[in-house]
């Protein structure tokens, strides 16, 4: 089976669909201006709503993504740009987000002579929805045969969100193949499979503990999406306002905004995202990874390491930040560690310069 091209679009009536539904949101009464304490700013996201139903122009996401070359294999949307000596890579999203996330940084790295291939995830955008659906070790499965389709027996890998853990199971299950790893979200990661030899560090114990702190305090995404996300997408895929509130707060509370969305997403490309979600109907299925995965997690072993060259790249503002120490004992060859000056969860959306800057340095070690 050979990739075929692709040409991105909404249905019309989808969009008029949408706006109707906007234009007659029940939203709550609230006592009091909690702002985004308790989840979400329903004053902003009347605003945003408002945005969305009247001045954002839905072409917006086909024009983007238009402006590449757009293919799907066996079921999988993906970009492939680029072409050059330098080593393929492919980029890995994760959720609540979207190819869009690297549509800035693709032409920098293809500049550099390196051929991209970036897929919209099972369920994701484009792609269609697994059915069951899959786990990340069942996305990595898939990513490598998308790979041997394209025709790399040798490339890299980069990821972020489950990106991250997508790409190190790809180099876990294929180091022939996965020639390098760069993530982004190294917290994303299997818990190393011994954490004795050597004892943990001070700053390991501090991650640990801020890790257990964020899960139970802010988590909470895990637990609804891992245990019911079918109960959740009802309302999802059938509220726009639902969903804007659901992801807008994933957007703030993990970028590097400082409490205001609007420094890192402008509500154009809020709605972006927002548009990819509802026009596509994916909510559902893309929360199902979640579910997946808390069936069938991937453990590290106490002998298991991923051997290939890897780099990690911690930005100030992720979610939870793992120390060097830590990443090497899961990466024992791992040849780089960016403290990154600024950016968040969203790293190839916020800071795109950044981003494909430490990636390049890092391919340019890579034989």
């Amino acid at each position: 089976m050979s990739a075929e091209p692709f040409e991105v679009g909404f249905d019309e009536g989808v969009v008029d669909d949408l706006r109707e539904r906007l234009g007659g949101v029940r939203w709550p009464t609230l006592a009091g201006e909690a702002g985004w304490d308790y989840g979400a700013d329903v004053g902003y996201l009347r605003e945003l709503c408002a945005h969305w139903a009247g001045a954002y122009d839905f072409g917006r996401v086909e024009r983007a993504l238009g402006a590449f070359h757009n293919q799907r294999w066996d079921g999988i949307h993906f970009i492939g740009e680029g072409a050059g000596d330098g080593l393929p890579v492919l980029l890995i999203h994760g959720w609540p987000g979207a190819v869009i996330e690297f549509l800035e940084a693709i032409p920098r790295l293809a500049a550099a002579g390196h051929e991209l291939v970036v897929p919209s995830l099972p369920g994701y955008g484009f792609a269609d929805a697994p059915d069951p659906p899959l786990s990340a070790t069942g996305i990595a499965r898939r990513l490598l045969e998308l790979m041997q389709a394209l025709g790399h027996d040798r490339y890299a890998v980069q990821g972020g969100d489950w990106g991250s853990l997508i790409a190190a199971r790809m180099a876990f299950e294929e180091p022939e193949h996965v020639a390098a790893v760069h993530v982004n979200s190294v917290g994303v990661l299997p818990i190393p499979g011994n954490l004795e030899q050597p004892p943990m560090s001070e700053a390991e114990l501090e991650y640990a503990n801020a890790g257990r702190r964020w899960r139970n305090r802010e988590g909470y995404h895990l637990f609804v999406q891992g245990g019911a996300p079918d109960a959740l997408a009802v309302g999802l895929a059938d509220s726009p306002a639902g969903l804007a509130a659901w992801l807008v707060d994933k957007y703030r509370r993990w970028s590097d905004c400082d409490g205001d969305v609007e420094r890192r997403f402008s509500k154009d490309q809020l709605c972006d995202f927002l548009t990819l979600y509802w026009a596509t109907g994916t909510i559902g299925s893309s929360m199902r990874l979640y579910a997946a995965e808390a069936r069938d997690r991937w453990r590290l072993g106490p002998d298991d390491r991923i051997g290939v060259p890897a780099a990690g790249a911690d930005y100030p503002a992720e979610i939870v930040r793992p120390p060097r120490e830590w990443a090497e004992r899961i990466f024992p060859d791992l040849r780089r560690w960016t403290e990154m000056p600024r950016g968040g969860h969203f790293a190839a959306f916020e800071e795109p310069e950044l981003f494909a800057d430490d990636l390049l340095e890092f391919l340019s070690d890579i034989d």
